[in-house]
């Protein structure tokens, strides 16, 4: 049996529960809306943070690279010997003596092969500790003929055929091109690529929180 305390309390805890129940009818039916929208509202918001918290592994993140923009990975440099000649013809059936010039002469040429940092992007996996990268292959950037380089060996000129301007204009752009493919045959774009991923790695871990994860590097268009 309870005694009299105990049954004071229980006849309080009821009193205080019909008044309770009483308040909560007198509310006004928009009130009352108006409170269960809040109340949503905020269960809704706490899950979101939540979800962000506890389940969010994987998200994109800005590191600053794309800012670089446009740069050059790896440089060659090469020395292309071009030999021009140009001669008179007897009704194109062979060359009429003593009427040949010829140039034999080299350049250096400085070849820039860049990737675009602009088109990088990244994935962060917190829970694994990993960043995967997204970026362009190396491509060539330029390529420079230093003018101060020229080597002449073998300049003979003869007065009844002359090399004109354009044909040594149109030589040095040979030799341009010549310098590109030489460049590219002795592996400078895979160079590039391996000294942008150098760069990517120092600057991402340059920050602490990042030096222990693991880079994985993913080319676009393969």
């Amino acid at each position: 049996m309870m005694n009299y305390n105990e049954n004071n309390n229980v006849e309080k805890k009821e009193s205080k529960l019909k008044k309770a129940i009483n308040f909560f009818k007198g509310i006004p039916k928009i009130v009352k809306w108006i409170i269960l929208i809040v109340f949503l509202g905020a269960i809704f918001y706490l899950g979101m943070i939540f979800s962000d918290v506890y389940f969010s592994q994987t998200k994109t993140t800005k590191l600053g690279l794309e800012d670089v923009g446009e740069l050059v990975t790896q440089t060659g440099y090469l020395t292309v010997i071009r030999d021009t000649e140009e001669h008179r013809e007897f009704f194109n059936l062979f060359k009429i003596p003593f009427t040949e010039s010829r140039q034999i002469f080299s350049y250096d040429v400085e070849v820039d092969a860049s990737v675009d940092f602009a088109k990088i992007s990244y994935e962060e996996d917190k829970g694994k500790q990993e960043i995967t990268i997204k970026l362009p292959h190396a491509k060539i950037y330029k390529a420079t003929l230093k003018t101060d380089s020229l080597k002449v060996y073998l300049d003979s000129e003869s007065l009844f055929s002359r090399i004109d301007l354009a044909e040594q204009n149109e030589a040095l752009k040979v030799m341009e091109e010549q310098a590109i493919q030489d460049a590219e045959a002795n592996g400078i774009l895979e160079a590039a690529d391996e000294n942008a991923k150098k760069l990517i790695e120092n600057l991402i871990k340059s920050e602490s929180k990042y030096k222990e994860y693991k880079l994985i590097y993913e080319y676009i268009g393969g």
